[in-house]
């Protein structure tokens, strides 16, 4: 079976090496390109688009909850090792938060192709998840309340919501799934 064939019972598209290198150096080009944006913020202006996000979403879209698990688990790891961002004390969240946004939005896309929400509300998922966690565990050490937490990451995300919702509706409309398979 060829790399790039498709998977008709789950309806993704089957990586391969070569897919699965192009979607993990965007996952660290992406993010780093917003680094080098000229930005005077009080946090990181990756924190308000998101973009650990994007590469993700199109991995889970394209390819299914596994590929979307791989890209956004190694995105941050890449990502701090070039650029030093996101800090030490924020990768178990971004890594656990990204793990779930792929699964919810690999589930999403199987269930509802031209759904184009299904991005920003599995954001809106994954940040529940690891708030749930946070309160229940303080698995994350002590980064803050978590209900504030989570109030500051929704605020602070509505550009990258709009990021996702534009890359989930360019998915959506320019490349819908179709019955049983992809297009």
């Amino acid at each position: 079976m060829k790399a790039t064939t498709v998977s008709a019972s789950a309806g993704f598209k089957t990586a391969g090496v070569k897919e699965t290198t192009v979607l993990l150096a965007l996952a660290w080009l992406i993010p780093f390109a917003i680094h080098l944006a000229p930005w005077s913020g009080v946090r990181p202006l990756g924190a308000y688009l998101l973009p650990m996000f994007w590469a993700t979403f199109v991995a889970a879209y394209f390819y299914g909850a596994g590929l979307g698990v791989v890209v956004g688990l190694f995105a941050p790891a890449i990502n701090l090792l070039v650029t030093g961002l996101p800090a030490w004390k924020f990768m178990s969240v971004l890594s656990f938060e990204l793990t779930v946004f792929a699964l919810v939005t690999a589930w999403a896309v199987r269930r509802a192709p031209r759904f184009v929400l299904a991005a920003p509300l599995g954001y809106v998922g994954a940040k529940l998840g690891s708030t749930g966690l946070q309160a229940a565990t303080a698995a994350f050490g002590d980064s803050g309340a978590p209900g504030e937490v989570f109030g500051q990451s929704l605020v602070g995300g509505v550009a990258g919501f709009g990021v996702l919702t534009a890359i989930n509706a360019g998915l959506a409309w320019g490349y819908p799934k179709a019955a049983g398979g992809v297009k």
